[in-house]
Parts: structure tokens; C-alpha cells; sequence
């Protein structure tokens, strides 16, 4: 009786892990993070005054961050095409770190280079057949044929006894 109870109790269990309510009731369903919930946080910011600083301030903790934007006001500016109000201008830290990367050399024509590059790479890429032939992937493998122009030269060419094969096959792009 025992094992009749147990392969009852089995399979109720079973099947109600089908349901979908069941499954997040138990943790069994994974849960996606919401993408429309992910909110980024401003940067924390050092005063500029901070050596003249003797004591920062104390947290207040539940406050709203002071540099922070809040999400509402993101939201509506991101839809009214305006740009987000940022942080001001660097500080000296990272216009330095800025400036030993190399961030004001860099080319102003560097999308043209990209793309002058990535146009090497895929030549260089082209399968060896290709290259041989000196065909290219967009162009078409096979012309359309003209279907009623070809078997009206087809049949030309059989009643002027001429091999099938002479003459050009038309097609649809002439």
C-alpha cells in the first residue's frame, strides 16, 4: 500500500510541476531581469575643494544622490531626444588618465579606416574558389532564362537542322 501511495504522491507531484504557477511557486522557473528596470548610477564625484575639505560630509542614508538623475526625468529626456544632463567637466584625475590613453589622438577619420580594413579582411577571407574565378558573392550565380525566347531558338534551330546547342540562350535581364 505503501508504494502505491508513494507512486500516487509521485505523480501529483509531477504533473502539478507543469503548471507554471506551481513551478514559480516552488522557485523551480527562472525569473528574466526586467530590461526596462535596469537604471545606471551617476559616478561619485570628488569635490574639487577637497583639500580645503577638513570633514566630508555625513551620509544620509535614503537620500537621493545629489549628482543622481532620477529615472523619470532620464526616461523623459531620452524620449523628447534631449541629452541627459551629465556630470560636469572632468576632473584633472581623469583628464589626465585621458590624455596617457591617448584619447585626444585619436583619428577623426577612423571609420573609413575600419571599413577600408574590414573590406581587406573579407578579400583576404573570399573562399580560394572564388578568388580564381574572380567571381563575387554578390552577384548572381545563374542568369533567368527566357523561357518562350529559348524554345523558339530551339526550335529555329531544329527546323534549320543546327545543333540544339547554337546560338545564345536568352535571358530575362536583356
Amino acid at each position: 500500500m505503501t508504494l502505491r501511495r508513494f507512486i500516487f504522491v509521485s505523480l501529483s507531484f509531477l504533473s502539478l510541476t507543469a503548471c507554471g504557477s506551481v513551478k514559480s511557486e516552488l522557485g523551480l522557473s527562472r525569473r528574466d531581469p526586467d530590461e526596462f528596470a535596469v537604471v545606471t548610477r551617476a559616478p561619485l564625484q570628488i569635490p574639487n575643494n577637497l583639500d580645503q575639505v577638513t570633514q566630508l560630509p555625513s551620509p544620509r542614508p535614503g537620500a537621493p544622490r545629489p549628482q543622481e538623475i532620477p529615472a523619470t526625468i532620464a526616461a523623459q529626456e531620452a524620449l523628447k531626444g534631449k541629452p541627459i544632463p551629465t556630470a560636469s567637466a572632468p576632473s584633472v584625475a581623469e583628464e589626465n588618465i585621458l590624455r596617457k590613453a591617448g584619447a585626444n589622438q585619436a583619428d577623426p577619420n577612423i571609420r573609413n579606416v575600419v571599413n577600408q580594413e574590414t573590406d581587406e579582411e573579407a578579400e583576404r577571407n573570399r573562399p580560394t574558389v572564388q578568388r580564381i574565378f574572380g567571381t563575387n558573392s554578390d552577384t548572381p550565380a545563374a542568369t533567368v532564362v527566357d523561357a518562350p525566347a529559348e524554345l523558339k531558338r530551339i526550335q529555329d534551330n531544329k527546323t534549320q537542322g543546327k545543333p540544339v546547342t547554337k546560338g545564345e540562350t536568352p535571358s530575362r535581364d536583356d
